[in-house]
C-alpha cells in the first residue's frame, strides 16, 4: 500500500512590537474562503481569533471542529490549524497575536494563579469558545479589539488588564473543562516537542541530534519529518527565531549590534550579519536606522496580511 503524502505545514512569523507585543489583523481582507486549503499552518505565537460571521469548519490539532458566529478560538504556538467557511458564504474573522509574558510583565503575570499550568497552557492549548458554553470569551475579545482600534488614551493598560482577565478564564478552562481537557493533550505532531524547545532555547547551543532525542525518532527522521512539515531544515528554522528576536531588540533596546548577536545565540558578528542580510534583505544597522518602522514581517513567508485564498488547481 502506497504511503499516504505528508502535509506541508506553513510556518507564520509575527514580529510582534517590542513595545507592546499585541498584533491585530482584522476587516474585510479577513473573510474566510469556503473552499478548504491544502496546507495545515502554525505561528510562532498565540493566536487569538473571533468569527464574527456566518460559519465553518477548522482543522484544529488533530480535530475537525464546527464553529459558527461569536465563536472565539484560542491556538498555541505549534498547533495545526486551518479554516474554512461553509458552502456559500465567507466568515469574517479578527484575530489577536500575542505574547502574555512580555506584554503584561513580572507584574502582570504575578496576578494569574498557578502560573506554572498557566504557561503549559499557552504552549499547548487549542480553544474552541462557543457563546453558549463560554459567553465571557467574546465580549472580552471584542472589547480588546475596540481599544486596540481606537487607541484612547490609557488603552495599553486598559488592555493589560482585559489580557489578565482573559487570561485567568482560560486557565479555568484549561483547568476544569472537560470539552477542552480532550482537545488539550492530543499528539499533535512528532515534531512539536522539538519546535517548543527551539522556541524557548533558540539562543542556546543544542544539537540536531538533541532535538530528535526530544521527539523520540532517529536524527534523520527527525531532519527529514521536520523539513517536510515546515518547508525549512531545522537548522535554517532557528535561524529565523534568533533573527526574529534580533529584530525585536534592536528596536528595543540601544544595545551594540554585536551585544545582539551574542544574545540570540551567535558567538561570530560575522556569521550574525550573513544571516541577518539573508533572511531580513538588508543589515542589522540598516535595518535598526528604520525604527522598525515598516508593516510587520512575516519571516519564512511573507505576505499573511490577507485570508488566504484558495490553491488553483
Amino acid at each position: 500500500m502506497p504511503r499516504a503524502k505528508q502535509a506541508v505545514l506553513e510556518y507564520r512569523t509575527y514580529d510582534l512590537p517590542a513595545d507592546f507585543p499585541l498584533f491585530v489583523l482584522s476587516g474585510e481582507n479577513w473573510r474566510i474562503s469556503p473552499v478548504p486549503s491544502k496546507r495545515l499552518h502554525i505561528h510562532n505565537c498565540l493566536e487569538i481569533g473571533w468569527c464574527q460571521s456566518d460559519s465553518g469548519s477548522m482543522i484544529l490539532g488533530e480535530q475537525k471542529v464546527h464553529f459558527e458566529k461569536d465563536y472565539v478560538t484560542v491556538i498555541a504556538p505549534n498547533v495545526p490549524h486551518t479554516t474554512w467557511s461553509s458552502p456559500g458564504t465567507s466568515s469574517l474573522w479578527s484575530y489577536l497575536y500575542v505574547d502574555f509574558d512580555a506584554l503584561l510583565g513580572r507584574n502582570g503575570m504575578s496576578l494569574i494563579p498557578e502560573i506554572n499550568t498557566f504557561y503549559k497552557m499557552l504552549s499547548t492549548c487549542h480553544f474552541i469558545l462557543s457563546p453558549q458554553s463560554y459567553p465571557w470569551a467574546m465580549p472580552i475579545v471584542r472589547i480588546i479589539l475596540m481599544e486596540y482600534e481606537q487607541k484612547r488614551p490609557g488603552y495599553r493598560n486598559s488592555i493589560r488588564g482585559l489580557m489578565i482577565h482573559l487570561a485567568i478564564c482560560l486557565l479555568r478552562v484549561y483547568l476544569y473543562s472537560d470539552d477542552e481537557q480532550s482537545m488539550k493533550d492530543s499528539n499533535l505532531s512528532l515534531i512539536g516537542s522539538a519546535l517548543e524547545y527551539m522556541q524557548y532555547h533558540f539562543d542556546q547551543s543544542f544539537s540536531m541530534d538533541e532535538l530528535a532525542d526530544l521527539c523520540h525518532i532517529s536524527p534523520t527522521h527527525f531532519r527529514r519529518l521536520f523539513s517536510s512539515q515546515i518547508g525549512v531544515s531545522p537548522l535554517h528554522f532557528l535561524h529565523e527565531l534568533r533573527i526574529t528576536q534580533s529584530c525585536r531588540l534592536l528596536r528595543a533596546t540601544n544595545k551594540t549590534i554585536a551585544e545582539i548577536a551574542t544574545q540570540v545565540g551567535y558567538s561570530s558578528l560575522c556569521c550574525f550579519n550573513q544571516h541577518f542580510r539573508r533572511i531580513m534583505g538588508c543589515t542589522p544597522s540598516e535595518w535598526r536606522k528604520t525604527d522598525g518602522k515598516t508593516k510587520p514581517s512575516l519571516i519564512a513567508h511573507t505576505g499573511w496580511l490577507k485570508a488566504e485564498e484558495p490553491d488553483s488547481e
